[in-house]
């Protein structure tokens, strides 16, 4: 990935979105979280923690690992928009990098803070898969073409549910 990679990407207008969440304490952790899982639909998440309280949790092999706060860093989270896309010669990665399935989790113990800021392409971005990152036998289209500013209407007006918006646009949903 050459050093200007991310400025194509994002376009003539780049944007930005910031989401600042509390978490109360919570009697009953095991019934309330706070908030869904999810992926995000931005191409990059930069996430401020709690320095001494967990509360991210990301889904691997099945289950759920907390993400174990390191006190004054940033956690980087791919978006929805690098799994789907590279800019250089306009080619997707096509998956071969994955956004993330995430969730935040409540606990008994305190009340935490994040600070999530969010880079976005400009909404007139195409999402598109080009012949030069597949192939017929190793690595088919997986996802339909979709301006970013359609794609962010499309996430927005659902609810959070894993990564269920980036299965609905791949290649053969039953949405084609």
């Amino acid at each position: 990935m050459d050093k200007d990679f991310l400025k194509r990407l994002h376009g003539k207008m780049m944007k930005q979105g910031i989401r600042m969440n509390y978490y109360p304490a919570c009697s009953r952790p095991d019934l309330v979280l706070g908030i869904s899982p999810h992926s995000d639909s931005s191409s990059i998440t930069l996430l401020v923690q709690d320095d001494e309280i967990a509360g991210l949790q990301i889904r691997h092999k099945g289950g759920w690992v907390p993400v174990k706060p390191v006190p004054n860093a940033i956690v980087v989270n791919i978006g929805d928009v690098i799994e789907r896309k590279r800019y250089g010669q306009n080619l997707t990665f096509n998956g071969v990098c994955q956004s993330i399935e995430h969730r935040a989790a409540t606990n008994v113990a305190a009340a935490r803070m994040s600070i999530a800021t969010f880079v976005m392409p400009d909404d007139e971005v195409e999402l598109s898969p080009v012949e030069t990152m597949v192939d017929d036998y190793n690595r088919p289209i997986m996802y339909k073409s979709i301006k970013y500013g359609d794609y962010l209407r499309y996430t927005l007006s659902k609810k959070m549910d894993g990564k269920a918006n980036t299965e609905l646009l791949k290649v053969g949903n039953e949405s084609d």
